[in-house]
């Protein structure tokens, strides 16, 4: 069963997985629908520009993915696309400031918010710079290569912007073994790539700290940042609103309740309730049936409890709705799945 994630960031940007399961569409033919399996999510909200999505979600679905494709490639050649306009304002913000010091002080500020589970931090060793990622507290599901995959490809293809050529003086660091598909980290860094390392990360030679990025702008710089920061406080405000309401369900006793019921709890009409969740681009609809996966599967694993008895809890009038619900999330029956085909 998936562990819990850290506490206190929950929410991330839609870019990301929006650009993951274009790449399974296109390349290998996998249904979105399967990607967003258990996430509630319909294919057609990952086009929303400004989407924010539960972080909990987005790993939901880059392990659907992971599971789906068969290929060994998938991390590196879905980072290959994550260019530094995928990032949006972080990335028109590297590519303005001042030196490429500037550039990963801006990082390091930024993937604290939009990936929760890494750990960023900087050590000089023999004459470099070694920017250094590590997964922390407890883990995502996810394949911890296909993070490192991902998070220093994406790293390196700023990197490239900044420094040009030069990037063939930066080592790689990866501390598993060096895969079957080794040939293809050459093939995608630039840089020398080091298996069997002792640490997750890059070096970089110090001299290169200062070297200017080449679309430099310092007031466009001073602006975007600005922005991003307006985006982090957003994004923050709405995880205490947000995670409140989902805290709220989690720990109800049973029958999951109506949304007055909660609106009423937090002191708002059904209407500014709905209201405000929509400004935090979520609904309660949304929270609901996320919150009634979650304990639907703890149900079906853990107890032997009668799937009449589960659609109860959850707040289903009839047994076949909520079947037909669950094989909507899962593509299993919830009896299918208690037998062991979730696994």
């Amino acid at each position: 069963m998936q562990k819990s994630l850290p506490q206190g960031r929950f929410l991330t940007f839609g870019a990301y997985p929006r650009k993951f399961v274009q790449l399974l569409e296109e390349e290998w033919n996998i249904p979105a629908e399967k990607v967003l399996a258990g996430t509630g999510l319909e294919r057609s909200q990952l086009d929303q520009p400004e989407l924010v999505l539960p972080f909990a979600d987005v790993v939901t679905i880059f392990n659907n993915g992971y599971r789906l494709c068969d290929s060994t490639e998938l991390g590196l050649r879905y980072a290959a696309q994550l260019r530094p306009s995928s990032h949006g304002l972080l990335g028109a913000a590297v590519l303005t400031g001042a030196n490429l010091q500037t550039a990963i002080d801006l990082f390091y500020d930024y993937v604290g918010l939009i990936a929760p589970f890494l750990l960023l931090h900087q050590e000089d060793r023999r004459g470099n710079r070694v920017l250094v990622l590590d997964i922390i507290g407890n883990t995502t599901g996810v394949d911890p290569v296909l993070i490192y995959d991902i998070t220093l490809l994406s790293t390196f293809n700023i990197l490239k912007l900044i420094l040009g050529d030069r990037t063939r003086e930066l080592v790689f660091h990866f501390a598993h073994a060096a895969p079957a598909h080794a040939d293809a980290y050459a093939k995608y860094f630039d840089g020398h790539v080091q298996f069997n390392a002792s640490c997750n990360g890059v070096s970089i030679p110090m001299e290169f700290l200062d070297a200017r990025v080449p679309t430099s702008d310092e007031d466009t710089h001073r602006l975007l940042v600005g922005q991003i920061s307006e985006k982090m406080d957003l994004v923050h405000a709405q995880n205490s609103f947000v995670d409140s309401v989902r805290f709220h369900l989690k720990r109800t006793d049973g029958p999951l309740p109506r949304m007055s019921s909660v609106a009423s709890a937090f002191n708002m009409s059904a209407r500014t309730f709905r209201n405000r969740l929509r400004r935090h681009n979520t609904s309660f609809q949304l929270l609901l049936d996320k919150e009634r996966h979650d304990q639907a599967v703890h149900f079906l694993r853990t107890t032997d409890k009668s799937v009449k008895e589960i659609a109860y809890i959850l707040g289903f009038q009839e047994s076949s709705n909520f079947s037909r619900v669950f094989k909507k999330w899962t593509g299993l029956t919830p009896l299918d799945y208690r037998r062991g085909g979730s696994h």
